[in-house]
């Protein structure tokens, strides 16, 4: 080289035999490119991209850089699984809340039923074959006090039981001749057509209202005063004494007949027994109603409630007597000076 070439290239001119260091050829700047691209995709496309080696064809090159192209750069976006399963959760929800909203209306509609059907105290639903009365334990009664009204309407059932055999055994010692009168079975017709009914209505809905309400000292002493006179009964048709009890078959009707000779007299002892039995069952299950009702009338407070309101009418009674002797003192007759 001449001292005029060096020259040239001190000048900044360039040696046309010579490459240029500074520029890359196609290769390199396809490499580049890949470079480039990888910067944006995730660590498994960049393995993938770095598999890839380029070839020295132009072609194949432009190839494998748009395979090895990003997913956005090629116009492809992936499905976001989170909305799909944030979706997927919504549909649940609905659906939940659609199946608790019917279980709300159907609880509704049963609640609503059945309170019409305890609301409904004047339908009349025993017995099942001809209702004639409403006796519904699991809808009127407390659970706490079920168990009293069960018993009691045990202690009814049984006295209708003694009621319905007394007139049986009745009837048929009357028309067998075996020393009862008419007038005697008269007294027994009466005596079971008014126990009956009055007994249900009287003594037991005095109890199915007293344990449905808990009411107060009048409902208390209303059933009190009711259930006495069936204890009296009770007592009565058990023993059956002969002036006051003889329309019964009790006791001394049991052994009156048992001394009598005959097999129809030893019949009718039989029956009488029964009889006598029934009522005896029947004073005692009462006996048990009657402690079990006096036993939450004291708990509840209901004697101390009786004596206060004793008190207070002794009260009012000495009250009006002052007020009516002084107006009687202190007025003087007309004719007098």
């Amino acid at each position: 080289m001449d001292d005029e070439e060096k020259g040239e290239l001190l000048l900044g001119g360039q040696d046309v035999s010579s490459e240029n260091p500074f520029l890359l050829d196609e290769t390199e700047q396809q490499q580049q490119q890949v470079n480039l691209d990888n910067f944006y995709l995730n660590e498994e496309e960049k393995k993938e991209a770095v598999s890839i080696v380029p070839e020295s064809s132009t072609p194949s090159k432009a190839a494998a850089s748009s395979d090895s192209a990003p997913a956005w750069s090629r116009g492809e976006v992936k499905a976001d699984t989170r909305i799909q399963e944030i979706e997927r959760k919504e549909r649940e929800l609905a659906e939940r809340e659609a199946a608790i909203q019917r279980r709300e209306a159907e609880q509704r509609q049963q609640g609503s039923g059945g309170a019409q059907a305890s609301y409904d105290k004047s339908k009349k639903n025993w017995p099942s074959c001809m209702p004639l009365v409403h006796y519904d334990l699991r809808n009127d009664i407390p659970e706490q006090q079920q168990g009293l009204v069960k018993t009691g309407f045990y202690c009814w059932l049984i006295a209708e039981a003694g009621y319905a055999l007394n007139l049986l055994v009745m009837f048929l010692m009357l028309v067998t001749g075996s020393g009862v009168k008419f007038s005697t079975f008269l007294f027994t017709c009466m005596a079971t057509g008014a126990g009956i009914p009055l007994s249900w209505i009287c003594w037991f809905q005095a109890l199915y209202n007293l344990a449905q309400t808990d009411s107060g000292i009048f409902a208390n002493l209303k059933f009190f005063f009711h259930f006495s006179f069936h204890l009296l009964f009770c007592a009565l048709a058990f023993l059956s004494p002969p002036i006051i009890g003889d329309f019964n078959a009790g006791l001394f009707q049991m052994i009156y007949e048992f001394e009598k000779e005959g097999g129809i007299h030893k019949f009718f002892g039989f029956l009488c027994l029964m009889n006598t039995l029934i009522w005896l069952a029947c004073g005692l299950l009462s006996l048990w109603v009657l402690q079990w009702t006096f036993r939450n009338f004291r708990s509840g407070g209901g004697i101390e409630a009786t004596q206060q309101a004793g008190a207070s009418a002794l009260i009012a009674a000495k009250a009006s007597m002052n007020t009516f002797g002084s107006m009687a003192t202190s007025q003087k007759p007309s004719g007098l000076p």
